[in-house]
């Protein structure tokens, strides 16, 4: 299959969404398929990222929550044919608009969907922006939901996508971090705490850095990702008197952030919303210990990675339940790689390669391996 990823931004850019995207073309690749991604950024290039073309449109605004750009609609318009299938990703930005309004190309759409805005601005668009919203999801020929919890959500909102909509949870890579050597220090002093995710307040990481006043002085937590609210969270740390104990890494390159991985006892997520959770996936794949806010996205997950798994979930505004667990999971051991029972990303193209074959009828799949080619 040749298969067109539109998205609103991809790797190096950090976020839930660029990290899925990311994985999900890795393994279509690996399974025989010929991927481009279509997405936004300051300057126009093309590259090749894991076996993906990766075609960079410049923006024509670029406001960080609202980035389009026109070069994007235009080149779908023109070339959506070459493709046997678009997949668009987020409802949240504007790249999936012209995958949907463009072109008549079979179209799959995840949209990552959490019914809301992140901020006051965004939720008062957020109904303003449902009609553009509703023209997408009904050019989708099908929509993927991560979660059964984005499912309802969804459903909620769309009501008539409702017999379109398939669920796929997100994969694991329960090698990923074993037995890799990271630029940082693995042998660095202290209790560390892992805080992965893009820097926006709905995370909740101000919740995070509260907690550590209540935990001891050898506790120290490390928040690897970047966002816009970086600088109010380090001015946070500062008035509680925790810039020793709380460190910014911002993005790291891959064996840096399997070196973060390595050194820390516990992980820890606390975000508001989520379609499902990467981070907490990521970490209980390699069996660290895991605290993560009580949203419904975190409890599917926990549902599926099974009893036994250490995995503790919290209402991230209570500092002090915050902070007895994270102590809780910081003094416990890592889990058996081998045991937990969460997909891999090799579960999920198989999964998505069949949703591509039901919508591109000129399409047949040819099962190989367990991985799959395609022919036409």
């Amino acid at each position: 299959m040749k298969i067109g990823v539109v998205t609103g931004a991809y790797h190096p850019d950090v976020g839930g969404v660029e990290t899925h995207a990311r994985r999900l073309c890795a393994a279509l690749v690996a399974a025989g398929d010929e991927v481009e991604v279509l997405t936004q950024h300051g300057v126009g290039t093309d590259e090749t990222i894991d076996g993906v073309l990766v075609r960079r449109f410049p923006l024509t605004v670029a406001a960080p929550n609202y980035r389009f750009s026109l070069a994007l609609w235009r080149y779908l318009r023109d070339h959506a044919g070459r493709y046997d299938v678009l997949h668009a990703h987020s409802y949240h930005a504007l790249a999936a608009l012209p995958a949907a309004l463009t072109n008549d190309t079979p179209l799959v759409f995840t949209p990552h969907y959490h019914g809301t805005g992140h901020s006051r601005l965004r939720r008062a668009l957020h109904p303003i922006y449902r009609p553009v919203g509703r023209r997408l999801v009904a050019r989708s020929n099908r929509l993927i939901c991560v979660t059964h919890a984005e499912r309802e959500l969804l459903e909620r909102d769309f009501p008539e996508a409702a017999d379109r909509i398939v669920v796929i949870p997100n994969g694991t890579d329960p090698a990923t971090f074993v037995g890799r050597c990271g630029a940082e220090p693995a042998d660095e002093p202290g209790v560390r705490i892992l805080c992965v995710g893009r820097l926006e307040r709905y995370k909740r990481v101000d919740r995070v850095i509260r907690a550590m006043r209540h935990l001891g002085d050898d506790h120290r937590l490390d928040v690897v990702g970047s966002g816009p609210a970086r600088d109010e969270l380090e001015q946070l740390a500062r008035r509680l008197g925790l810039v020793d104990r709380v460190r910014f890494h911002g993005r790291l390159a891959e064996d840096a952030f399997a070196g973060r991985m390595a050194a820390a006892a516990a992980a820890v997520s606390a975000s508001a919303h989520e379609a499902f959770g990467m981070a907490v996936a990521d970490a209980l794949a390699a069996g660290l210990p895991t605290v993560a806010s009580f949203i419904p996205a975190h409890r599917e997950l926990a549902v599926m990675a099974g009893s036994g798994v250490p995995l503790w979930l919290v209402n991230p505004d209570d500092e002090a339940a915050l902070a007895d667990a994270l102590r809780t999971a910081a003094s416990t051991a890592r889990a058996d790689l081998g045991r937990h029972p969460l997909p891999t990303w090799s579960d999920v193209v198989l999964e998505t390669r069949e949703v591509y074959a039901n919508v591109a009828p000129r399409v047949r799949l040819i099962q190989q391996s367990g991985a799959g080619a395609s022919e036409r």
